[in-house]
């Protein structure tokens, strides 16, 4: 997709194929649809992530199990349980969590921008645009992930998967759960009192 290709102009700004003009800065894109004040509407503008102007000349995507070429991300639409695993499998590279602006609005450029800057991995929010025309549904979150850590991330899956921290997330109800043996360790240390419960009477039990 080249400048010409695109519908909404959010993307041509912020993945840098087009100038950002004076009337996006100061707010007009914004104001008074979707924010407060002019002001506001400036704010949310130019702190929208963007790329160097003239430094890509378009953008190609495919669907990973057919892409032929090497790309600058791989992106997920992924639920909340997912993302959820997704990260911890990012910890365990080096620790570090995910640190991200995130928005009500251009998921498009969210999704692309921050992690192209950083070189680091991302998540945004499907955007209105993005639920009304591309039907992201409202579980959907979007992770974005670099293939240089690819390699990593699969060595995590199996490490965690070892060492009861990988899939399936089950749900447990219970009245008190059994902590992990370093769980319970650090929680002694810092004086809690992680005695189970004792047995009920079977007056309560009739409750």
């Amino acid at each position: 997709m080249f400048k010409e290709d695109h519908w909404c102009f959010e993307p041509v700004i912020g993945l840098g194929l087009a100038e950002r003009i004076p009337e996006f800065l100061e707010g007009h894109h914004r104001y008074p649809d979707s924010v407060k004040t002019l002001e506001a509407g400036a704010r949310w503008c130019q702190n929208m992530p963007h790329l160097p102007y003239g430094q890509y000349q378009g953008i190609v995507s495919a669907p990973i199990h057919l892409c032929n070429f090497y790309p600058d991300l791989i992106m997920m639409n992924v639920d909340g349980r997912m993302t959820t695993y997704l990260m911890i499998l990012r910890n365990y590279v080096d620790g570090k969590d995910i640190n991200c602006q995130i928005s009500g609005h251009a998921a498009c450029v969210y999704a692309i921008v921050p992690s192209m800057l950083s070189k680091e991995c991302h998540i945004a929010i499907p955007c209105k645009g993005d639920r009304i025309i591309t039907f992201a549904q409202d579980n959907e979150i979007i992770y974005t992930l670099i293939p240089e850590m690819l390699s990593d991330f699969i060595e995590a899956i199996h490490y965690e998967q070892a060492h009861e921290w990988g899939l399936p997330v089950l749900n447990k109800l219970k009245e008190e759960y059994p902590l992990k043996p370093k769980y319970k360790a650090f929680g002694e240390k810092l004086g809690l009192d992680l005695r189970q419960s004792p047995p009920r009477s079977k007056e309560y039990e009739k409750y």
